[in-house]
C-alpha cells in the first residue's frame, strides 16, 4: 500500500471517530426529560343526579297451616262436599253429606259424643240449641235441657235441611268446633265415594293466612339484611311486603334460615286474594326480590373520588383545588350518593387515567 493511501485512510478513520465522540457528548450533556411533561391529566368527575340502591333476587313460598278441625261422626258413605277448600265457614253450614244426610258446623267446646233428644242435658244440649237460636229456629234463651220447645226447633231445622224431622239429633248431624268461623280445607278421608268409619279427621282448619317466607341456605344468610323491603311478583302483579322476623329450620336435614314476611300494614302479604293465587293444600312459589340497599336519590360521585383523613372524615377534591367534606348516604357499585356538595360540581379522581399513561 502506498504510503499516500495509508494517510488518506488515517484522515478517515479520525473523522470517524471524531464524529462519533461529538455525538456521545451530545448524548451526554443533554438535560434529562422533564418528568411533568408527560404527566397524565387530572380525572375529573362532574357530579349529577342520580337512584342509586341494590335488590337481589330469591324465591319465596306460600303454604297455608293446616290443623284438625273436625271428624266425621258417623260411619257411612260421603255422598256429596259442600264447600270447596279455602272456604271460609260458619255455623249452621252444611260440609258434606253422608248417606245423603247433611252434617253441619256448629260453634262449641264439647264434641258431638251422643244422640241428642228429649230429656237429656248438658252443655252439648245448650251447643244444640245456641245454633238453633243462631239459625232462628229457637226463640227462648239456650239452655243445658232438651225440652219440647228444643224438639220443636230441631224439627223445623230439619225440615229445612229436607230431612226426616223427628226431633232427635244423632251423633253425626252435627260437628262442634270451637273456632268459626273459619276457612277450611278437605282432609284426603273426605272424597265423594269414600266410606268413614267415623273419627277420622275430615276438615282441617287454616290459618288466617297463609305462611309467606324466603328461605335462605347458610351460603345466602349473609347476603340480605334480616329486616327490610320485599316485593313479591305474582301472575297478577306485585305485592309490597317486609321481613318481620326471621327463624331457623331444617327440611330433610338441611339447615337454612326463613325469613317471614307480611304486608307493610301488619296484615298477609296477599291481602283479600289469598285464596286466588294461594291454594288450600300445597306450596307455591313466588319471584323475591329483597332490597339490600333502599333506593336512594342525590348528587352521585365514584367512591374513588373520596378521600377518608386518618380521623375517619370523609372529603372530595374540586377542579379548583379546594376541599370539600362529604357524608356518604349510601354507596354501591362503586357509586355513592353523598351530602356537603351540589349537583354540576366538578371532582377530582386522586389518581391519574390509566388509558393516559
Amino acid at each position: 500500500m502506498s504510503r499516500i493511501t495509508v494517510i488518506v485512510l488515517s484522515i478517515i478513520t479520525l473523522v470517524a471517530v471524531g464524529a462519533a465522540g461529538f455525538w456521545a457528548g451530545r448524548v451526554a450533556l443533554a438535560p434529562p426529560d422533564d418528568p411533568l411533561a408527560n404527566a397524565s391529566e387530572p380525572v375529573t368527575y362532574e357530579v349529577v343526579e342520580q337512584t342509586v340502591g341494590q335488590s337481589l333476587q330469591f324465591a319465596a313460598v306460600a303454604e297455608w297451616q293446616t290443623a284438625p278441625l273436625v271428624r266425621a261422626g258417623e260411619a257411612g258413605v260421603v255422598t256429596s262436599v259442600d264447600f270447596t277448600s279455602g272456604d271460609a265457614v260458619d255455623a249452621g253450614d252444611t260440609l258434606f253429606t253422608v248417606n245423603l244426610k247433611p252434617v253441619v258446623v256448629a260453634s262449641g267446646d264439647v264434641p258431638a259424643f251422643r244422640d241428642l233428644r228429649i230429656g237429656d242435658s248438658g252443655s252439648d244440649v245448650a251447643q244444640l240449641e245456641n245454633l238453633l237460636a243462631g239459625l232462628g229456629f229457637f226463640a227462648a234463651d239456650p239452655n243445658p235441657v232438651f225440652d219440647e220447645a228444643t224438639a220443636a226447633a230441631v224439627e223445623t231445622w230439619q225440615e229445612s235441611l229436607g230431612v226426616a224431622n223427628d226431633g232427635v239429633v244423632r251423633r253425626g248431624d252435627v260437628l262442634f268446633t270451637p273456632e268459626l268461623p273459619v276457612r277450611v280445607g278437605a282432609t284426603e278421608a273426605l272424597i265423594v265415594g269414600a266410606g268413614l268409619s267415623g273419627g277420622e279427621v275430615v276438615v282441617n282448619r287454616l290459618s288466617p293466612a297463609p305462611l309467606i317466607v324466603v328461605p335462605l341456605t347458610p351460603e345466602q344468610r349473609n347476603l340480605v339484611p334480616l329486616s327490610g323491603s320485599v316485593e313479591l311478583t305474582y301472575p297478577g302483579g306485585t305485592w309490597d311486603a317486609i321481613i318481620t322476623r326471621a327463624a331457623e329450620s331444617s327440611e330433610q336435614g338441611i339447615e337454612r334460615l326463613d325469613l317471614i314476611l307480611a304486608a307493610p300494614s301488619g296484615g298477609p302479604v296477599c291481602g283479600d286474594a289469598c285464596t286466588d293465587w294461594i291454594p288450600p293444600s300445597g306450596r307455591t312459589s313466588f319471584e323475591a326480590k329483597i332490597v339490600v340497599i333502599p333506593e336512594t336519590t342525590g348528587p352521585v360521585i365514584p367512591v374513588a373520588a373520596i378521600v377518608t383523613d386518618p380521623g375517619g372524615g370523609q372529603s372530595v377534591r374540586l377542579a379548583d383545588g379546594s376541599e370539600v367534606p362529604i357524608d356518604v348516604v349510601v354507596s354501591t357499585g362503586g357509586l355513592a350518593v353523598v351530602s356537603g356538595i351540589e349537583v354540576g360540581d366538578v371532582v377530582v379522581l386522586p389518581f391519574a387515567d390509566p388509558a393516559d399513561g
